[in-house]
């Protein structure tokens, strides 16, 4: 790099130093600031100094004379604040010229003002390491562990979404490299243990819920989890625990603490399993307030459900199929046995896991399985040892619907009888036969909780008894009233204004071609209306409100409407369907169908209405979201979504109900009109004004204030929708 040549080679004093300076600034000088003080500020620096600095001001000056002047005047303190270190001095320079690039001279100045400040980020990155440089190292260590392959990621905060683990992009707090670089190991291993220790075996989310401060529980129960981790790293790798311990110290602090010596007693014997974890939450969360380990980062549940989601299914699929090659196999086997009269049974798989002695070299133990069919044992393949391996961390076990092979007439046979039941969603895993996941707005955050609530359609236990008669004998003059009205919508007709000919004069035509005339036009020929009887293509689904606070008289109420509805809609040649909904929490999310959208109105479908039942809560956005999605596969040029409700969105736990819920609902009502379906809410909640425009909109809502005429309303505002 070339430098300004000084005269004699000699250093330069204040005045000498003004008039190099001069030179360069004379566009930002003025009677009121001169390069006296840059200059009585760089002739106390050493020759090689201001020859860097000269160098510089010339620099500049031919991009912005103001910005080199500002160099000028704050670059002897530079030099101090970055320990007269000019390869130091360099990279802020830079800096500063690149933010004049980007965002000009004010952001500029700002660095240039900044020396001290740009200094402690310098030092602090020559001895920090960042992630960059040991991601392949990272992702090379963390293979040698047990498990699956995880991935490294860069991102703000510490967490893991059970396939990658996140890190900060630079960490030098901790004086050295080497040990900053050990930091990355502490936090790699901790993250590692989540994903082996089984600390994603169950939905955090759903376990917590209960508790009224959830907040407080998510944090005292991960820093439970955090001492039981530590206290397995510590059993299976002593001598890494041993490296890392003198970065536990406020974790040891905690652990001389009396009130936390029972959960630290407990936690020491390493058999511990995350439900171990959740008893002691449970035991000790009105006892204990939770502390923040630096190392132990976030918690991100929803990135955990949606992957976990994601890798189960596949992993499912993938196992059975591998099981069905074996039994392939084994199928010559048979056949010999059968020839000799031996009977056979149907293939029986089971796993058992085996542990070999810890080898540190390797890091931790290493786990292998051993899988029996029919009795006899087989060594998996190491596909299926890895499969094996990756579903016992996601679930801790292997289900018993997994061990059947694919293509098995049993596991169809058995899926059927052991799954249907709706209590048994949550036993554990998130693959059950049946079950649809949704996203949920939060509107705190403003964006989805991906697969958040878990729904399944449950069938309606049909009541076959003589209520569909009596609504029908207590309602026949409306029924007789309606199906003349709807006949009449039958016949309708569209008129088609502005034609050439047709069967009446088009009044509104006939005055825009008098008007045309008076100024010297043409008079037009298209001046009459031609009648023409359009198809109707019309599409419906009613989602009927099947919560606990519809009992009694709201109930009879809404079945006597779907009585009236269906024994008129069968005059038009509309496609309906309707469904119930109701549920307990996300996770319990439920619709009932009643009625299917070519199914006819048989005997089935009114024994189905006959037995609708209040149920339990009103979780309205999966329900919608459900629905939309089986009417967007309809192709019809109209389609309509009628919400007949008591209330407003609510459910079990608190946060759904209110703002949160309201919210939500609306977010799905607004997905299904990109979709290309009409909302539309009937309710009898007299307090409807408070949240329903908000939701639905202000004219796609319909307030029924006595129950008792509900079923003629239902069918006059479906004419009048459709009409």
């Amino acid at each position: 790099m070339s430098k300004i040549k000084l005269q004699s080679q000699l250093k330069l004093n204040t005045q000498e130093m003004e008039e190099q300076l001069d030179k360069y600034l004379d566009p930002v000088l003025s009677f009121r600031r001169s390069a006296n003080l840059p200059a009585s500020t760089m002739a106390n620096l050493t020759i090689e100094q201001q020859q860097f600095g000269l160098h510089w001001v010339s620099v500049i000056a031919a991009t912005n004379a103001e910005m080199a002047y500002q160099f000028a005047a704050n670059y002897a303190n530079a030099v101090t604040c970055l320990q007269q270190n000019l390869e130091a001095v360099e990279s802020w320079i830079i800096e500063s010229m690149s933010a004049f690039d980007k965002k000009g001279l004010q952001l500029s100045m700002t660095v240039l003002h900044n020396s001290q400040k740009f200094a402690d980020n310098f030092f602090k990155k020559q001895q920090g390491v960042s992630l960059d440089e040991i991601k392949k190292v990272l992702t090379t260590y963390v293979c040698g562990l047990s498990g699956r392959p995880l991935k490294i990621a860069l991102a703000d905060s510490i967490y893991t979404d059970t396939e990658t683990l996140f890190l900060p992009g630079l960490i030098s707090d901790y004086g050295s490299k080497e040990k900053n670089y050990l930091y990355y190991k502490l936090l790699t291993v901790y993250l590692w243990a989540q994903n082996w220790y089984g600390t994603w075996h169950y939905d955090l989310d759903w376990t917590i819920q209960s508790y009224e401060d959830s907040k407080k529980a998510l944090l005292l129960f991960h820093n439970i989890e955090t001492i039981r981790l530590l206290q397995r790293v510590k059993d299976k790798l002593p001598g890494f625990y041993r490296q890392i311990s003198h970065f536990l110290e406020d974790y040891h602090q905690l652990q001389q603490l009396q009130q936390w010596q029972p959960v630290f007693f407990t936690l020491s014997n390493t058999s511990c399993t995350v439900e171990t974890s959740f008893k002691l939450l449970a035991k000790h969360y009105s006892l204990l307030n939770p502390v923040a380990f630096h190392f132990q980062g976030i918690l991100n549940s929803d990135e955990v459900v949606y992957k976990k989601n994601q890798r189960i299914l596949k992993e499912k699929k993938l196992f059975r199929e591998l099981l069905a090659k074996i039994s392939a196999e084994k199928k010559p086997v048979q056949e010999e046995k059968e020839t000799i009269n031996e009977p056979t049974s149907e293939n029986n798989f089971s796993i058992k896991k085996l542990n070999t002695p810890i080898n540190e070299e390797q890091f931790t133990d290493t786990v292998s399985y051993e899988l029996s069919l029919d009795g006899q044992a087989i060594m998996p393949s190491d596909e299926m040892q890895s499969l094996i391996s990756n579903i016992y961390q996601d679930l801790g076990e292997i289900p018993e619907e997994y061990l059947v092979a694919a293509g098995s007439s049993h596991y169809v046979i058995e899926n059927h009888q052991t799954k249907d039941n709706s209590e048994d969603v949550w036993s554990g895993v998130y693959h059950e036969r049946d079950a649809f996941f949704y996203d949920e707005w939060d509107h705190i955050r403003q964006h989805y909780r991906k697969n958040w609530c878990v729904l399944r359609e449950v069938e309606v236990s049909g009541i076959y008894d003589d209520f569909i008669q009596k609504t029908v004998s207590q309602y026949r003059g409306i029924i007789k009233s309606l199906r003349c009205s709807f006949e009449e919508l039958k016949d309708e007709n569209i008129n088609i204004k502005r034609q050439s000919q047709g069967d009446e004069f088009d009044i509104d035509a006939i005055v825009e071609s008098y008007a045309d005339l008076s100024i010297g036009m043409e008079l037009s020929e298209k001046i009459f209306i031609r009648r023409q009887k359009e198809e109707r293509n019309i599409a419906v689904i009613f989602l009927v409100d099947m919560s606990g606070s519809t009992k009694g008289w709201i109930n009879r109420a809404e079945r006597e409407a779907l009585v009236l509805l269906c024994e008129s809609l069968e005059i038009l040649d509309d496609r309906y369907a309707i469904y119930g909904f109701s549920g307990t929490s996300r996770k319990r999310c439920e619709i009932y169908p009643i009625k299917h959208i070519h199914e006819d109105y048989n005997a089935e479908v009114k024994a189905r209405i006959s037995g609708i039942i209040a149920k339990d809560y009103t979780r309205m956005g999966a329900a919608i979201r459900h629905v939309s999605h089986l009417l967007e596969e309809v192709e019809a040029r109209t389609k309509l979504l009628i919400t007949l409700s008591d209330g407003k969105p609510d459910d079990y736990d608190d946060q759904y109900r209110g703002e949160y819920g309201i919210e939500d609902t609306r977010k799905a009502l607004f997905e299904a009109k990109q979709k290309g379906i009409h909302p539309y809410c009937i309710t009898i909640d007299k307090d409807s004004g408070d949240y329903l425009p908000h939701m639905y909109g202000a004219a796609n809502y319909a307030l029924i204030e006595d129950i008792h005429k509900l079923p003629k309303k239902v069918t006059d505002i479906y004419r009048k929708l459709t009409s």
